[in-house]
C-alpha cells in the first residue's frame, strides 16, 4: 500500500472510530489498512470474514459474560470445575475500594470488562500504590468495545478483580497455550511465551508440529518448545469449554503440570489482522460453518 493510500485509511479509520452507526465502516477500513485486502461481508469464506460475521451477526452483547473476567469463572465452574480457576482475592467496583494494605505481597489486578487491563504485581514493596491507583482509574474509564467494536464488549461491567498471583517456579517463563476451536472443536494451538526480553508465539498442530511461519518474523518464536506432558489434557479442557460456540479461542496455562484457564476470546487480534500462517486463513474459514 502506497504512502498516500495508507494515510488516506487511517485519517479515515480516525474519523469513524467514535461515530455512532458507522461500526462496520470502522471494521472495514481497519480490516483493508492492516490486509490491504477488503472485508467481504456478503460472502465470507476466509477464517477473519467469518468473525466479523460472527461480530455483527451473533455474538453480542448478550455473550459479555463470556468476556467478562469475573462472570466466565461461573461458566468454567460449570463446565470444568473450579479447580481450574485462579484463586481471586476480591472484586472491586472501584479502585479506591482496593485496600493495598490487606494484598498480599504479590497479587494480580486485572480489568473484567477487556484485554490487557492488567497491573502484575511480584514484590508490593516496589511499586508505588498511587500510580497504580491512576493506571487502573483509566482502564475503568475504558470502554474496550471502542478499540476494536467487538459487540460482545459493549455492556460489560468495569470492574478490578484482584487474583492471586502465578509463578513458574521451575524458572521458566509462563506459557500461554490458546486453542482454537471451531464447533467444539480444537484445531490448532497458538504457544505464547517470553523470547528474551519480548513475548513471541507461533502456532502448533495438534500432534505438536510447529508451523512454518514466513510472514511474521519479528513475533515469531522460531525456538522449538517441549510438548506438555498433560497436553491431552489440555485438549479436553478446551473442548470442553468450547462446545457451546461456533467459534472460540480458549487460552489455558500449565504450570508445573497443573492446568489453570487464562480467559475466552471470540475475535483474536479483533478479527481485524489476517493470520500470518497464510494456509490458515483459507483452511480455518472453510471448517466455520455460518448458519446463513
Amino acid at each position: 500500500m502506497n504512502f498516500i493510500k495508507r494515510k488516506y485509511y487511517q485519517l479515515f479509520s480516525k474519523y469513524l472510530k467514535n461515530k455512532p452507526n458507522a461500526d462496520i465502516s470502522y471494521i472495514k477500513a481497519q480490516y483493508y489498512l492492516k490486509n490491504e485486502k477488503r472485508l467481504n461481508l456478503d460472502n465470507p469464506t476466509e477464517f477473519m470474514e467469518k468473525l466479523q460475521w460472527l461480530n455483527q451477526n451473533i455474538y453480542d452483547e448478550t455473550y459479555g459474560d463470556f468476556v467478562d473476567k469475573y462472570e466466565v469463572r461461573n461458566y468454567v465452574e460449570q463446565k470444568i470445575g473450579k479447580g481450574f480457576l485462579v484463586d481471586f482475592i476480591d472484586v472491586y467496583d472501584t479502585v479506591d475500594a482496593i485496600d493495598f494494605n490487606a494484598l498480599p505481597n504479590q497479587f494480580a489486578l486485572k480489568g473484567t470488562h477487556g484485554s490487557g487491563y492488567n497491573v502484575i504485581v511480584s514484590d508490593k514493596a516496589t511499586i508505588n500504590v498511587e500510580d497504580v491507583k491512576k493506571e487502573l482509574k483509566k482502564y475503568m474509564q475504558s470502554n474496550y468495545y471502542n478499540k476494536y467494536k467487538e459487540r460482545i464488549y459493549k455492556q460489560v461491567k468495569p470492574r478490578i478483580l484482584a487474583e492471586h498471583y502465578l509463578d513458574q517456579t521451575d524458572s521458566e517463563n509462563i506459557i500461554d497455550y490458546k486453542f482454537y476451536c471451531i464447533h467444539g472443536d480444537p484445531k490448532y494451538v497458538l504457544v505464547k511465551t517470553l523470547d528474551g526480553d519480548t513475548y513471541k508465539k507461533c502456532i502448533y498442530s495438534l500432534d505438536w508440529n510447529k508451523l512454518e511461519n514466513k510472514n511474521d518474523d519479528n513475533g515469531f518464536l522460531k525456538k522449538d518448545l517441549p510438548k506438555p506432558d498433560n497436553f491431552e489434557e489440555l485438549i479436553t479442557i478446551a473442548k470442553t469449554l468450547a462446545e457451546e460456540f461456533i467459534f472460540v479461542r480458549v487460552d489455558l496455562y500449565s504450570i508445573n503440570d497443573k492446568i489453570y484457564f487464562g480467559e475466552l476470546t471470540f475475535f483474536p487480534t479483533g478479527a481485524l489482522k489476517r493470520l500470518s500462517v497464510e494456509r490458515l486463513n483459507k483452511e480455518l474459514g472453510d471448517l466455520i460453518q455460518l448458519p446463513i
